[in-house]
């Protein structure tokens, strides 16, 4: 078969054979990768009528927020309908199109699929970009974005009752009233606008938060317990008696709130165009902010404790690379912390070492992958080679998958494509591609097991074996599982499956979960950090427990190099508080009410606190970057892990615990 374009990712492939089976839409979310400038991608693609085709957000047309190099910004959110989807994955366009589209097809490296939305947003004004002074700011901005941000909660506010949030986008919001300049769609509310609506829903001194909301728009906080919530109280929630308007020491907040099926679905792997355009609207805030107070760029921090198990891991993914552009571009600090996900003992990562193809026996290597009954959500499984550039140590393998049903496919090699045949729409389709230059990667992607729908399309649950051999020099594959399970406060919709494998060391002999990698199993704890988080700038947080400083058993780790073997995956930079201890395994922080409490735990709870000591080493104006965060840890944590120690690709230079409880000042 013909080599495929490298642009095309393999979820947006996934969908296009299926056509948009379990992807509801007309229109989806897109993150672009260009060859250039991205204003000048942006304003070819308004110029050449396609707006019925590709849209992008004014924001990109316009030259980049005074803070960024404008030549150096080379990715855009967009959203695209399935026709220019499928012309993207194919190469083919109508023919009346050709002329037009071709400034797409020519300027983009790659692109990422998002979810489904119906957000259109059309032909909107340009934002004006506003000067900034040379004087440096005094400030900090520490942008949460998360879902169900409770942004009128009392830990949000001053003493006198107003808002300490700057700007609120709320991406869910789909009446577009109040959209964003720039962006075009959900509501945004600057602190004015904030603060009215605190007034107006204000009775015998009380904030009636449930009408706050009603009248804002923000839907997604009518559990008591919400993740963005949570996460923003230890970032940045303070007591707002002791909160003066004015304090210098105080940093600003701007929120962003994910489209709930942005977070609903299971993988994560459709949330990076939405968390790329947060992360621009924050910057362009951020630069508002300071043209209004008449300073230069204000620093800030961004918090983003969300997580996906499959990827490069490498920071080559199209996410991380975005982040590292815009924290490379940024004139005034940008930092960006994540959490390095909770799948240490998911058993969804494996690693084998295959030897030199042999003429008279070939060896096999096998791995189960276990796919739950009532899955309502597709799964997916990543095979990554090592990155070789010289042709003739360049790595490949073919691989063969048996279906609990015992039916076999070929096997299959570099650049080919195996679709299980089944009536109707596929159930299962595996694409292996090798393109010049880049990494091999081996997609495998299966229908839910489980449909409401008639006729359902689905897949076997059970076992599905996957079978790999070599064919040249020897060399390594990880295999991951993406992410498959529901997330907090959703119905239950994904499953998450895994490897089952007879010698994987489960438990220890005093019947604990064991927490090293035994025996010869593939499946492997090691390389389970979070595959959004292995880019060269992030900031990555894992978690331990505060009661006898030992890392949280689900923390996820990164993966020492050892002569002769594959690179390192990289560690954490440092742990944080993610549990009390083993008999209270969660960290306190608000609910989505003022007054209320609620215990969650995870990396995700660990992150912030990071994120709160960077806003305070920016106010007090220190340097602040991985390597000043990995030393302030090392340097206050009289246990921290010595250099190559294995504790490090778990626990980073050292642990945080900042005084008290983390959440409050």
């Amino acid at each position: 078969m013909a080599e495929k374009r490298k642009l095309i990712s393999p979820y947006l492939e996934w969908a296009v054979l299926t056509e948009f089976a379990y992807l509801r839409g007309d229109w989806f979310w897109v993150l672009f990768e260009l060859d250039g400038p991205v204003d000048v991608f942006a304003g070819s693609v308004a110029r050449s009528g396609l707006e019925q085709l590709v849209r992008i957000p004014s924001i990109y047309e316009s030259a980049a927020p005074p803070s960024l190099r404008a030549a150096d910004v080379t990715c855009c959110m967009a959203i695209a309908t399935r026709e220019a989807l499928i012309a993207l994955a194919s190469g083919k366009v109508k023919r009346n199109d050709a002329a037009r589209f071709a400034t797409v097809l020519s300027s983009v490296r790659r692109v990422e699929l998002g979810t489904p939305t119906t957000n259109l947003f059309g032909k909107i004004p340009l934002a004006e970009q506003p000067l900034l002074s040379a004087k440096p700011s005094r400030r900090t901005i520490i942008a949460i974005i998360d879902d169900g941000l409770a942004f009128a909660h009392e830990r949000f506010r001053f003493r006198n009752g107003n808002s300490r949030v700057k700007y609120f986008w709320n991406q869910d919001d789909a009446t577009n009233v109040g959209a964003p300049t720039g962006f075009g769609w959900g509501r945004e509310l600057p602190d004015s606008e904030i603060n009215q609506l605190l007034a107006s829903c204000t009775h015998a001194g009380s904030v009636d938060e449930d009408e706050f909301y009603r009248l804002a728009g923000q839907k997604l906080v009518a559990r008591r317990a919400k993740h963005g919530t949570h996460v923003m109280d230890i970032a940045c929630g303070l007591d707002s008696r002791d909160v003066a308007p004015g304090d210098s020491c105080t940093p600003y907040i701007i929120g962003v709130q994910l489209p709930r099926w942005v977070t609903e679905e299971t993988s994560g792997s459709f949330l990076t165009p939405n968390v790329y355009a947060a992360i621009s609207y924050v910057l362009s805030r951020a630069d508002r902010i300071a043209a209004a107070e008449g300073t230069g760029p204000i620093p800030v921090v961004v918090n983003l404790s969300y997580g996906t198990i499959a990827g490069p891991h490498d920071g080559t993914a199209q996410l991380e690379a975005a982040i590292d552009q815009l924290i490379s571009a940024r004139s005034a600090p940008l930092r960006v912390v994540m959490p390095a996900g909770n799948h240490y003992l998911a058993r969804c990562h494996a690693f084998l070492k295959l030897p030199k193809a042999s003429t008279t026996r070939q060896r096999i290597e096998r791995l189960r992958w276990r796919v739950q009954p009532d899955n309502k959500a597709a799964s997916f499984a990543e095979l990554w080679l090592p990155a070789q550039t010289a042709a003739k140590s360049r790595a490949e393998i073919a691989i063969r998958i048996t279906t609990p049903t015992n039916e076999r496919s070929p096997w299959i090699a570099a650049n080919q494509s195996w679709q299980w045949p089944t009536p109707g729409k596929p159930r299962f389709f595996a694409t292996y591609d090798d393109p010049t230059g880049e990494r091999p990667r081996i997609l495998l992607a299966m229908a839910p097991t489980a449909d409401l729908k008639k006729p359902p399309r689905t897949a076997p649950s059970g076992t599905w074996l996957i079978e790999v051999k070599n064919r040249r020099e020897a060399t390594t594959v990880d295999v991951w599982i993406q992410r498959g399970d529901t997330p907090f406060g959703y119905p239950l919709w994904g499953r998450q499956s895994r490897f089952e494998d007879t010698d994987y060391v489960r438990f220890d002999l005093a019947g604990r979960l064991e927490q090293d990698d035994k025996g010869v199993s593939p499946v492997r704890r090691e390389s389970t950090i979070n595959a959004l988080a292995t880019g060269q700038h992030t900031v990555v947080v894992g978690g331990f427990l505060r009661s006898d400083r030992r890392v949280s058993e689900y923390s996820g780790a990164g993966r020492l190099s050892t002569p002769g073997a594959v690179p390192s995956i990289r560690s954490p930079d440092v742990s944080a508080v993610a549990d009390d201890s083993a008999a209270l395994r969660n960290l306190l922080a608000a609910g989505t009410r003022s007054g209320s409490v609620v215990a969650m735990n995870g990396t995700s709870v660990a992150a912030p606190q990071a994120t709160r000591l960077i806003s305070e080493l920016m106010i007090a104006q220190l340097a602040c970057d991985r390597a000043d965060v990995q030393r302030i840890a090392k340097t206050g944590d009289a246990q921290a892990p010595g250099p190559g120690s294995p504790l490090a690709v778990r626990i980073g230079a050292g642990r945080i615990d900042l005084s008290g409880r983390p959440n409050r000042r």
